[in-house]
């Protein structure tokens, strides 16, 4: 299996204490930490070893620095702890050249994952209503997730599971014969306007929401005329589902729904009812297992005899198994469905399913205060729109100062827009709630997208002016202060792709470029202050290449980031 640079240096020193201290390396590695940037790059706490040894952790710790010996390390001790810096050489060029020869694979590691598969259920919008913005979450995180597991070698699977059976496509059946044009029944607009009018009616209306009800009944009978009616609708919302999806970039291996397990779910509930039982409840079925105090039973089936989500989702986690045998399979779902999971889960592994334990929630936070120019209107293709329209003003503004030129705005404009708003989301961790604010996800500056891709066509900039990147370099000349900590930041994305796969965890991939963004400016602000220190130095050829290889690396780590988020890279800003 292949190694990141750090890992393999981590490693040797980890063997290299284990074998001074005459212990097996695997009860070393998990006490090497990072080490504070003044003192090195790796440390081991000597405190644990105190009481066996009968001595100060210190004279313990000064006393393993000076018997230990790994090559491309310089050790020693600092107070109670070993401490290890990577020496310029090897180490530089070790990882200027592993981001160099990766390229946009760079952080990634194909053997990682090799012969495992892994299942992935985002999004998951409602046929007949539009994506709404707050769909950005699943969306965007499940993107990733699904990229940092490709890029770390897992087969993956990632699902669209729609929202296309229930109630509410009785409301717009029932709907659309009151207040639908049959020659619009293409037209995803038109079946949105038909929705928000008869959930408004029914609301008001028991009668009407009776006959919703009623529809939905016929559907799960295999009525014809129903089932035809509901086809139309599906395939006129998985259209207009698709034109968003491509606009951002965004494809999946299936596209499926709640409906696929229509038929199936009567033998889900025969298996539940052998182990571990069902029983009635006020006229509803549910899975008979002890429950906490007020929690509420896992519905199967609801007294008018309807089905319900935690009967699709056991019928289909039983499908998915059965068609890709994963070994994990995750639900990248809001917080709010917690208890929904938890149920559905621990119905499985009362069945009896081995596989249960691999079934994973991964949930997220909400979005505060969306709003738009036209007001509260929260369609995500609307708030892309927004985006565009707002990165096209800073795009016109720069092109007429001369600090921008591009052959192609509008489309700089669409990929500020959308980095702007994915990153904008990216960046938070999942679990936490954000408040959304359009200064800040469009600024060029501080925490955002528009920051990043800044920072890599800055540099796609420098390398163009400096002549490309260079064949050959020598890494041993890049011995700045502000050189080395950008070697630094670059070699950290193959570590924090594990991560990020191992937390499902994409905003510390985005952290991560936002600390080798802002290495990169101070690295260039260097060199606007003092000439000698500039990327495209003058008089000393083998000093340029070797700075227009770092900043080579320093790109190629941005773009496989950025890639990694699904964020577009432009090269003009």
């Amino acid at each position: 299996m292949s190694s990141s640079v750090y890992s393999r240096h981590r490693a040797a020193f980890a063997q290299a204490l284990a074998s001074a201290l005459g212990v097996p390396a695997a009860d070393i590695e998990p006490q090497v930490k990072p080490a504070e940037a003044a003192h090195g790059d790796l440390s081991f706490a000597t405190f644990p070893l105190a009481k066996a040894q009968k001595k100060a952790p210190p004279a313990i710790a000064a006393g393993l620095a000076q018997t230990l010996s790994v090559p491309g390390l310089e050790i020693k001790a600092v107070g109670p702890y070993v401490n290890a810096r990577f020496a310029l050489m090897p180490f530089t060029a070790e990882v200027l050249d592993s981001a160099r020869s990766a390229g946009l694979k760079y952080g990634g590691d194909a053997d990682a994952g090799r012969g495992k598969t892994v299942t992935i259920d985002y999004s998951s919008p409602n046929i007949a209503k539009p994506i709404a913005f707050h769909h950005i979450r699943t969306t965007f995180l499940g993107h990733c997730i699904a990229n940092i597991y490709r890029a770390l070698g897992w087969r993956v699977e990632g699902i669209n599971y729609l929202g296309d059976w229930g109630k509410q496509f009785g409301l717009v059946a029932v709907g659309f014969q009151e207040y639908g044009d049959p020659a619009r029944i293409d037209d995803m607009d038109h079946l949105v306007e038909v929705y928000v009018k008869s959930n408004t009616r029914a609301e008001k209306e028991p009668e009407f929401d009776a006959k919703a009800r009623d529809f939905f009944r016929r559907m799960e009978a295999s009525d014809a005329e129903a089932l035809k009616l509901w086809h139309q609708f599906r395939e006129t919302s998985i259209r207009g589902f698709k034109a968003v999806y491509a606009r951002m970039g965004i494809e999946f291996e299936h596209i499926e729904g709640e409906s696929r397990y229509q038929g199936k779910m009567d033998a889900v509930i025969e298996q539940i009812a052998k182990k571990p039982g069902v029983k009635e409840s006020q006229g509803a079925l549910i899975v008979d297992l002890p429950y906490a105090e007020n929690e509420p039973p896992i519905l199967l089936k609801k007294n008018d005899g309807s089905t319900l989500y935690a009967t699709r989702d056991l019928a289909a986690a039983e499908d998915r198994y059965e068609r890709f045998h994963f070994d994990k399979s995750l639900y990248v779902v809001a917080q709010d469905q917690a208890l929904h999971f938890r149920q559905v889960f621990r119905t499985l592994s009362e069945m009896g399913q081995p596989w249960a334990d691999r079934c994973v929630h991964v949930p997220f936070g909400r979005i505060h205060g969306m709003s738009t120019r036209k007001g509260l209107v929260v369609q995500l293709n609307n708030v892309l729109d927004e985006a565009k329209e707002r990165a096209s003003v800073k795009v016109k503004e720069n092109q007429e100062a001369g600090r921008l030129q591009t052959n192609d705005p509008d489309q700089l404009s669409e990929q500020i827009g959308l980095g702007a708003i994915a990153f904008g989301d990216l960046k938070h961790k999942r679990a936490s709630d954000y408040t959304f604010d359009w200064d800040e996800v469009l600024s060029f500056e501080g925490h955002t997208g528009p920051y990043v891709q800044f920072a890599h066509a800055r540099v796609v900039n420098v390398l163009r002016k400096g002549g490309g990147a260079p064949a050959s370099y020598d890494a041993s000349l890049l011995t700045l202060p502000e050189e080395q900590a950008l070697v630094r930041e670059i070699m950290r994305l193959p570590e924090v792709v594990k991560d990020a796969a191992e937390q499902y965890e994409p905003s510390l991939v985005a952290r991560l470029l936002l600390d080798v963004a802002a290495a990169l400016s101070r690295y260039y602000t260097l060199g606007n202050q003092e000439r000698d220190k500039r990327i495209l130095v003058e008089n000393d050829d083998a000093l340029r290449s070797a700075r227009l290889a770092l900043t080579d690396a320093a790109r190629v780590t941005l773009a496989a980031g950025l890639t990694l988020l699904g964020i577009p890279t432009p090269e003009n800003m």
